[in-house]
């Protein structure tokens, strides 16, 4: 779901929801999260082998849409295969605060048509008062996000807005006004796969300050924060963040020495990929805590 809102149109033919997604596909449209709005009667053809796309007509004879292939035969398409599902914005962000108290209008506030809404406010632990969220799709369009940066300009909050995001984590701007946190909702589901956000992960990331640390080294519960001696160093990519775990699960465990070619498979790297500094990129505070020698890696603060 969190794919189909980063789609331009933030639609998805029913034909391709099947083919790329078929399980997800059955439980966001029970669950109507994304809802039929429209029709897309565009299909690949394979005739001769060849992925050819071709229109989808209505024939009034047979009731049906479909289409002719190569030798004139009548291929009847399925109307939910050019059927064209939206996203149900309100209840999937009802969905996602649903571990939350959340206070505000049942409908949320349209801000930028199509693109972000206004929440209400949730409870936060160690907030002092509720917390405003805020909802935005595609902020690594540069265009997109100017729009939003100019919204908190002109609506600034009075101490933090959360302000979530189908935009994975890894594309996630740093937003030039500070009190505006930009979190992906990937990074802050408390089940992988499901859309409810984690109290506790949510709460880490809004105010790490308030958590209490391990010491010398401790991290949240997605590493995407991990605090050494006292700072905070934060990692957004989720095959950085999956990287981390498995080497924290090593460390905890007291047999912290991991091969470095099995955890960059474990945490989803490709081929190309073969080296911790590869998979950090231009960055290089990893290095403060993670050491690595002769094929192996391993924790040491």
């Amino acid at each position: 779901m969190l794919q189909v809102m980063e789609t331009r149109t933030a639609r998805v033919q029913g034909a391709t929801l099947l083919q790329v997604a078929p399980r997800a596909a059955d439980q966001l449209l029970e669950a109507r999260l994304l809802v039929a709005s429209g029709r897309i009667p565009v299909l690949a053809a394979m005739d001769d082998y060849e992925d050819e796309p071709i229109p989808a007509e209505w024939c009034a004879v047979r009731k049906q849409h479909g289409y002719h292939d190569s030798v004139g035969r009548w291929i009847p398409v399925d109307s939910m295969e050019i059927a064209a599902y939206g996203v149900d914005y309100p209840l999937a962000i009802a969905r996602m605060l649903v571990a939350f108290d959340r206070a505000g209008s049942p409908r949320p506030q349209l801000l930028i048509d199509g693109l972000a809404w206004d929440f209400g406010t949730i409870g936060l632990a160690g907030a002092k008062a509720p917390v405003p969220v805020w909802f935005a799709r595609r902020l690594g369009d540069p265009a997109v996000l100017a729009k939003v940066e100019g919204l908190f300009e002109r609506r600034p909050p009075e101490e933090i807005r959360v302000v979530l995001t189908s935009t994975p984590g890894d594309r996630v701007p740093a937003p030039t006004h500070k009190r505006n946190l930009i979190v992906s909702v990937a990074d802050v589901v408390g089940v992988p796969g499901k859309l409810a956000i984690s109290p506790q992960i949510l709460g880490a990331r809004v105010f790490p300050g308030e958590v209490q640390r391990r010491f010398p080294i401790d991290h949240s519960e997605d590493c995407g924060v991990v605090w050494l001696r006292g700072e905070a160093i934060r990692f957004t990519g989720d095959k950085q963040r999956r990287l981390l775990q498995l080497l924290f699960d090593a460390y905890w465990s007291k047999s912290p020495v991991c091969r470095v070619a099995v955890v960059l498979e474990e945490a989803g790297f490709g081929s190309q990929v073969n080296s911790l500094k590869k998979a950090f990129g231009r960055r290089d505070d990893w290095r403060r805590f993670i050491k690595f020698d002769d094929g192996n890696c391993w924790i040491e603060p």
